[in-house]
């Protein structure tokens, strides 16, 4: 960080194109996005990616998991040692499937940062990395919404909207938002009307978008708007100049609509212009017009200017960034397709720039990645810039008042804590979820390995289930755990201190979770087993092994252990999770802890440390309780 002011680098990509060639585009892909990474070294990486996937998103699936991995496990990365990854990645459920990526990676050298619960409304700190994916409408760290069919009412609803995340660095707040917006469907309906019945749906849902984040709420930060967002030229103006001294030809089809027009010059006879549905073609002209002299076009790039009253973007200074050609071969030429333009931008907030260094060593750069190399049919835009210190607006009441947490290099998967070294042999759709479950190939749920309502606990070799012996050792490692909990203020989660939770509301737990003894269960500890019968330690400790469904869930599953030494039992919970849990993201080796963060609260009263777990019904037990002397 130069003079101590964080680096920010902000990406957005449309990246839907590179999963239709896998093999050959997402590898230059990664290649020159890591090369701007290494570049300029950001304290805080943001990349908003669109289309997920590509078109055919189920098909193209098994490619999202190869490319999060491979950001996750390259080298470049490696001194991130915290990142969120979202993935809207649900197609079942058509009402909400956005196919929007938010991928942050955050530097070990940056010291205070934590993300924004819209839920809760409080800051968390981000402690190691996490990858929320599938079906991500209840995780609370993000807003996020799809466009309604209202908006573009004469064309098929498709995957545009939103997904917003909070930040907070040393007191500096702002907002990251993803966003995509509608295409233009036809070229030649685009340049009947100027502005074009395209442009009129983007701004009804931008404007709906802007007065939303203006309405809601919560506190007004600065915000940075980077997405696809389908800005195109004034088509009709831009024809009328490139015409001006020819004749046209219009072909039309069966229904009378028209399918092609041919602009011919008068003098020579040259076709000049060939403008179709899905074709925009200026012939030997077209590189010459679109690449070598763009800047002359920049007076056709009119959609931005209905937001300045709002929004705020640095000069541009680089070429169209849509549609370029996806050959592996050419990353210069653009495709005739479409009348290229500038559709991937970077806006923010008038607010955001007083939030930027800017001065005569320190300049924000606004500029295309893999200027020379396929990048697929959108050429990936950045903003990088300088952060400065504590310009926050919010409360002091509503930021994490939390001492600084200790920085955990783990890696959870919704909920589930994975053991980055494995990450070669991980899916991450294991632990993925779909609203219509019916609505998967079968080839997609054969390439899944862990489906169903839960997470089963099976041996390190996956070859079959658990016995509850072995079950057992991993609650015994869990309890290792608990007692090495570093000394730590009271942390308050869905309920105020341990004295909320009566004695008599834990008992009452206790007694229809324990008295069930699994002696008679074959593949069960009796109940006089010792502790060294399920711990690499011996212990004369003995202990009680239970097991029961969870209480007001049929998918939970729920193992016990009681110690008759101390009075303490210990618990692991096997189930769905909704949410993350960075509490436990925090435990040296608690690597089969499966128990969302919502359900846990630690405390302190006195000299005693207690730690809860609260269940569907709201009630809670109590897992741990230490006194220390």
């Amino acid at each position: 960080m130069d003079g101590n002011y964080p680096r920010l680098l902000l990406v957005t990509a449309n990246v839907g194109s590179i999963f239709e060639d896998p093999d050959h585009m997402l590898k230059i892909w990664l290649r020159e996005f890591l090369k701007t990474v290494q570049h300029y070294q950001p304290g805080l990486l943001a990349l908003h990616c669109q289309e997920v996937g590509g078109k055919n998103y189920e098909d193209s699936m098994q490619h999202v998991n190869k490319f999060v991995k491979a950001m996750l496990s390259c080298e470049e990365l490696q001194k991130y040692d915290r990142a969120r990854v979202f993935l809207d990645e649900d197609f079942t459920a058509a009402d909400k499937f956005t196919a929007l990526g938010n991928l942050y990676f955050v530097h070990e050298s940056v010291e205070d940062i934590s993300i924004w619960d819209f839920v809760d409304c409080k800051f968390i700190p981000v402690v190691g990395r996490e990858v929320l994916s599938g079906n991500i409408e209840t995780v609370q760290i993000k807003e996020k919404a799809k466009f309604p069919q209202d908006f573009f009412p004469d064309f098929k609803w498709s995957r545009k909207g939103f997904i917003r995340t909070r930040w907070n660095i040393k007191n500096c707040i702002f907002d990251l938002v993803n966003i995509h917006l509608f295409h233009d469907a036809s070229n030649i309906i685009s340049m009947q009307t100027s502005p074009s019945q395209y442009s009129k749906n983007r701004k009804a849902a931008f404007i709906h978008t802007l007065k939303r984040f203006e309405e809601d709420q919560y506190d007004k930060v600065p915000q940075f708007i980077f997405g696809d967002f389908n800005f195109r030229l004034d088509s009709q103006a831009l024809v009328n100049e490139l015409t001006k001294k020819t004749t046209s030809n219009q072909t039309k089809g069966k229904k009378g609509q028209v399918n092609k027009i041919c602009y011919t010059e008068e003098v020579n006879n040259k076709v000049v212009l060939t403008v179709e549905t899905k074709g925009f073609d200026c012939h030997e002209k077209h590189s010459e017009i679109f690449l070598k002299k763009s800047k002359h076009l920049r007076k056709y790039d009119n959609e931005m200017i209905l937001y300045k009253d709002r929004l705020y973007e640095y000069e541009i200074n680089f070429p169209p960034s849509y549609p370029f050609s996806e050959d592996v071969s050419d990353g210069l030429s653009y495709m005739k397709t479409r009348c290229p333009s500038w559709c991937d931008r970077l806006l923010l907030s008038h607010s955001a720039k007083n939030i930027i260094v800017q001065n005569e060593t320190v300049v924000p750069k606004y500029d295309t990645i893999g200027k020379d190399s396929c990048m697929g049919d959108h050429k990936p835009v950045f903003l990088f810039f300088h952060l400065k210190k504590s310009q926050g607006n919010l409360e002091d009441s509503v930021v994490s008042s939390q001492s600084p947490l200790p920085l955990a290099k783990s890696l959870s998967i919704n909920g589930n804590i994975i053991d980055p070294i494995d990450l070669e042999d991980i899916n991450i759709h294991d632990f993925a979820q779909f609203e219509s479950e019916h609505g998967l190939s079968s080839d997609f749920k054969a390439s899944i390995r862990k489906r169903g309502s839960g997470i089963e606990l099976t041996r390190p070799n996956g070859d079959r289930k658990m016995s509850f012996v072995e079950a057992a050792k991993h609650v015994q490692k869990v309890r290792s755990v608990l007692l090495r909990w570093p000394n730590r203020p009271r942390s308050r989660h869905h309920s105020s201190s341990s004295e909320d939770m009566k004695d008599s509301d834990s008992e009452e737990i206790k007694s229809n979770y324990y008295n069930n003894n699994i002696a008679n269960s074959e593949d069960c500890l009796s109940a006089n087993t010792t502790e060294s019968d399920v711990s690499e330690s011996p212990s004369n400790s003995p202990i009680k092994i239970n097991t029961n469904p969870g209480i007001g869930n049929t998918n939970t599953k729920h193992v016990s252990i009681e110690t008759a030494e101390h009075d303490e039992h210990v618990s692991l919970f096997i189930f769905t999770p909704t949410v993350s849990a960075p509490e436990l993201l925090q435990l040296p080796t608690a690597t089969e802890v499966i128990v969302p963060s919502t359900q846990v609260k630690i405390s302190h009263v006195d000299t005693t440390k207690y730690i809860h777990i609260r269940q569907q019904n709201g009630k809670s037990t109590r897992v741990f309780r230490e006194t220390s002397v």
